[in-house]
């Protein structure tokens, strides 16, 4: 068994001693809008005999030979409009310049020659470094068993000349078989021992997800709105020339192999997001958008989905950055899989949409997801933590206790938040949903003293001879319900309310989803929450309006039959 000879970008196992620095120079150019990228990170020594034996030559160092066989360098190279550019002429010269000045502020440093000339632009690695010592086992402090490991199978799988170099210390070593278990298990397999065979075929776990991309990426295509250009069965002429270390031709990528592909398909996106270490839900639906969209983009998306989700790991929201390090992978094992999948899936379905070619592909994308979403539920659930309602503490009043307090002024702070209940638990239910009758019975007589307190203490709210009569203006008086915020506005508002609260509910429910666009759209979308409770407040005002208007005229009528 050999490793790979793919190109790695994964920063999660550097040496901890550039891993936070590779990130902090990378975010700072980012925010200098500067498009650099990881084209490389670690490094296979595979690899690195791979690159030496190009003509004309990219190298001149051999296996172990590299810092980058070590984890301890990286290369970084400009990604303009989705494409890699080594261009360092014009305007482009200062680019590498201003990422040559954060590498040494970070403790990082770009190639130098004996006569002090810069040689191999995009390669920063860590200072006072040198692969001879490296090569002995003289690694950095602080290294870690994410870095530890994955350099100790490095040399474990290196069959090749020079010799593998020294370990590091703090790899995890499996004790060795006592000599009389290995003389018996000799005995037993001798003879019988099977060749060796691609890891794709032979890693159940890997082929049980992969039958869904199978389905999904068909034969040879070549549409000319596809920015991959040729594929055949889903391996783009980009990624076979890649995977290959040379050139590859159109009828290269139409005679690829299904053996190939697949191994590709495992090395290239399964294994280099560690899907292997996810529980299956989750490794389904990263496994899918590597494919579809990208290894980053798919580390980007479980740490939205997990923020989305109001998760948390040590305390904090992941960083959005599409490197799968530690913190987004123990969030990845440590959430309820279900949860978490369901609402990656939907972060990746809306990237999907806002595509430019969605007009042309979108369809088969839309089908693709909704295919996912069924694969994935008949996977195992898996367990873990499950979002949970948090809750903040302040002294500042909401928006609808502000409402309320300016409909009924003067209310202590338990009949606010009575009051504050009742509403809420309106706007949230269901249509339909019945509010019990203690509550309504609270609602009605917190309005009906407000009213009679704006009337007068010793007005009696249902007098007989003051419902019949009329007022000076000649017209009726109003009812306590509908006077509580005034003359002018009650009579304003005198048989609107009801109307005016559905039709704004409906409104602000439904308008945001028609397709709309426009200024009051946008204001509706923005502000729904607080117009939900508003025009809620409002139908419920007309609902009781109509409840005093109803013991109004109950009381007409015991005042005529008296009379």
């Amino acid at each position: 068994m050999s490793n790979t000879t793919a190109r790695s970008d994964d920063v999660s196992v550097l040496h901890p001693a550039i891993r936070e620095k590779v990130t902090a120079i990378r975010d700072q150019l980012h925010q200098e809008d500067i498009p650099f990228e990881v084209f490389e990170a670690f490094r296979t020594p595979e690899r690195q005999a791979k690159l030496q034996a190009k003509r004309p030559k990219v190298t001149w160092v051999g296996p172990w030979g590299s810092i980058h066989q070590y984890g301890l360098a990286v290369d970084f190279v400009l990604k303009i409009n989705g494409k890699w550019s080594w261009d360092d002429r014009g305007p482009e010269a200062a680019y590498w310049t201003r990422m040559h000045e954060l590498a040494l502020e970070n403790g990082m440093t770009p190639l130098y020659n004996k006569a002090g000339a810069l040689i191999e632009k995009p390669h920063i690695q860590l200072k006072g470094v040198s692969a001879r010592d490296l090569y002995k086992g003289h690694y950095p402090e602080g290294g870690d068993e994410a870095w530890a490991e994955y350099l100790g199978n490095l040399i474990d799988n290196w069959t090749g000349s020079p010799a593998a170099p020294v370990k590091p210390q703090n790899v995890a070593e499996r004790p060795p078989l006592a000599p009389d278990v290995i003389a018996e298990m000799e005995d037993l397999v001798r003879g019988d021992t099977p060749g060796p065979e691609d890891k794709a075929s032979t890693d159940p776990r890997f082929q049980k997800l992969h039958e869904f991309i199978k389905r999904w990426e068909g034969g040879f295509v070549d549409h000319p709105d596809d920015p991959g250009g040729a594929t055949n069965m889903g391996i783009t002429i980009g990624t076979l020339a890649e995977w290959r270390g040379t050139k590859v031709t159109v009828e290269d990528v139409r005679e690829l192999s299904r053996s190939e592909a697949d191994s590709i398909f495992r090395a290239n996106y399964y294994s280099a997001n560690r899907c292997g270490e996810m529980p299956e839900r989750m490794a389904m639906v990263v496994y899918n958008c590597s494919v579809l969209s990208g290894r980053e983009r798919a580390i980007e998306f479980v740490q939205q989905a997990f923020n989305n989700l109001g998760l948390l790991v040590d305390g904090k929201p992941l960083v959005v950055d599409g490197v799968l390090g530690r913190m987004t992978m123990s969030a990845i094992r440590g959430a309820d899989p279900s949860i978490l999948a369901e609402a990656f899936m939907d972060r990746q379905e809306d990237y999907l949409r806002q595509l430019d070619t969605f007009p042309v592909f979108g369809k088969g994308w839309l089908n693709r997801m909704a295919a996912l979403r069924e694969f994935v539920n008949t996977l195992q659930k898996g367990a873990g933590a499950r979002p949970a309602i948090k809750m903040s503490v302040t002294d500042k009043q909401s928006d609808l206790e502000l409402l309320i307090e300016k409909l009924i002024p003067g209310q202590d702070s338990g009949s606010r938040e009575a009051m504050i209940r009742l509403l809420t638990e309106t706007v949230r239910s269901d249509a339909g949903a019945k509010t019990p009758r203690s509550a309504v019975g609270t609602l009605l007589g917190l309005l009906t003293g407000a009213a009679r307190e704006r009337m007068g203490a010793d007005t009696p709210v249902y007098d007989a001879a003051t419902t019949i009569s009329k007022g000076p203006d000649g017209k009726p008086p109003l009812t306590p319900i509908n006077a509580a915020l005034g003359e002018t506005f009650g009579r304003a508002m005198n048989g609107k309310k009801s109307v005016t609260g559905i039709a704004g509910l409906l409104l602000t429910a439904f308008l945001p989803k028609l397709g709309v666009s426009g200024d009051i759209v946008n204001f509706v979308g923005q502000n729904s929450e607080a117009l939900l409770t508003l025009f809620s407040l409002i139908t419920g005002w007309g609902m009781f309006g109509k409840l005093d208007k109803a013991i109004r005229l109950m009381g007409m009528i015991d005042a005529v039959r008296k009379s």
